[in-house]
């Protein structure tokens, strides 16, 4: 059949075909939302007589402004929460995390999966082998009234992983090379298709970090094959296995393929302002920090937290150095707490704060100011995206982060 596996999947939900047909009108299993963009969309939804299709199929938390930092916040969240008590969903999840951690903590996303979220980072689901894009408000007011969308069919690139992943790099750093590799617009409009033939075998939490960013590609899926790793994830989490992977034909068509030998990765940084502006954390010069922030969907996981607990240990921030800490979901602050990782962080002088988007967006718990010189695991660093207009954000692995933290800079070159 020589079908890639977002060729399958668009396929099993296709209701309809436009006459061009590489266009497909698709149902979807299930719609994310949260309270900045929902808001966008009420008085349209209210104006036009709407309901939802499915109300078990809707995902809506309010991660952007949990809690509010100002009243203009306060307003739009308590108006995003009356709206979604309304229409009575099973499924608002209110203070909990950021929403596409939410997503893949939630036994909707499946593999094999069709999702759309109101927000571009939705495309992190793909690491459980699911299609998974973020769409504007319009588009997302159409689905939720009638479950179904729109969609081009993508051509696909193929990037398989091979060797061992050295010690000192993780999912973070392997993204970061192909953003190096593609740029930000190397995969507009493309799936990324993505094989995990490693040595060492990329931890789900890896995968996560992976495709969350393969949006800063212009990808519209960045989908992990699903393997041994998904299964067992998906298990634990259900505490059911899933049904019949779907995998790609063994004759898959792709427009490109790449091999990415992570045997030959060192830590990666990604230098303002652009999360493609790469260069390997050794060959940057040394340049002194304020702010280090570990959080927002694309790393704030609990192997993150981990890694960064076991780098503290003992140790001490920087005296010039704010380590902000932010658990991507509160399930994830919970089982850091339990395990200990939040006091030894505490004790070394990070700051940790309410599970939710936080600076990364530049919305508060740590936005910075004109001054400020950030190393982030946050998955952007445009100028602006974090705080104030002259402030610096370089993107990096956990590990890179509360190194820099302790050290008071990022960077090993010599000034």
């Amino acid at each position: 059949m020589e079908l890639t596996l977002s060729d399958k999947v668009l396929a099993a939900h296709a209701i309809d075909r436009h006459e061009s047909d590489s266009v497909l009108r698709v149902g979807i299993d299930a719609l994310l939302g949260h309270d900045a963009t929902i808001s966008l969309l009420i008085d349209r939804f209210e104006r036009l007589g709407l309901s939802i299709w499915d109300l078990e199929r809707v995902i809506f938390t309010n991660d952007h402004f949990s809690p509010p930092a100002d009243i203009e916040r306060a307003d739009i969240s308590a108006r995003f929460l009356a709206f979604s008590r309304r229409l009575r969903l099973n499924h608002l999840l209110i203070d909990k995390g950021i929403c596409h951690q939410l997503l893949v903590e939630h036994e909707l996303c499946q593999p094999g999966s069709l999702i759309i979220g109101a927000d571009s980072h939705t495309i992190m689901a793909g690491a459980l082998g699911v299609c998974a894009t973020g769409m504007g408000s319009t588009d997302i007011l159409f689905a939720l009234a009638t479950g179904t969308t729109w969609m081009r069919v993508p051509e696909t690139i193929k990037i398989t992983f091979r060797g061992l992943l050295p010690n000192d790099c993780n999912g973070r750093d392997v993204v970061l090379q192909l953003l190096s590799l593609l740029g930000e617009h190397g995969a507009r409009y493309r799936t990324l298709e993505l094989h995990d033939e490693s040595e060492s075998r990329l931890p789900q939490d890896e995968r996560f970090a992976i495709s969350n960013m393969t949006v800063e590609m212009g990808a519209k899926f960045g989908i992990f094959v699903p393997d041994e790793i998904t299964v067992e994830y998906c298990t634990k989490r259900d505490r059911i296995s899933p049904t019949a992977l779907m995998l790609p034909d063994v004759d898959a068509r792709y427009e490109r393929e790449i091999d990415v030998d992570l045997t030959m990765l060192r830590p990666l940084v990604a230098k303002p302002w652009s999360p493609a502006n790469v260069t390997s954390v050794d060959e940057l010069k040394r340049t002194p920090i304020t702010t280090a922030f570990l959080g927002s969907c694309a790393s704030g996981r609990l192997a993150d937290i981990q890694l960064a607990a076991e780098i503290m240990a003992g140790k001490k921030v920087n005296e010039r150095v704010r380590f902000v800490v932010i658990p991507a979901s509160i399930e994830v602050f919970k089982r850091a707490l339990k395990l200990g990782y939040v006091e030894t962080l505490t004790e070394a002088g990070a700051v940790f704060n309410q599970s939710s988007c936080g600076p990364c967006g530049g919305i508060d718990k740590g936005v910075l100011g004109s001054q400020d010189v950030c190393v982030s695991t946050s998955n952007r660093n445009f100028r602006g995206r974090m705080g104030h207009w002259d402030s610096a954000t370089y993107l990096a692995s956990a590990r890179t982060v509360a190194t820099a933290a302790l050290q008071g800079y990022v960077g090993e070159k010599a000034l």
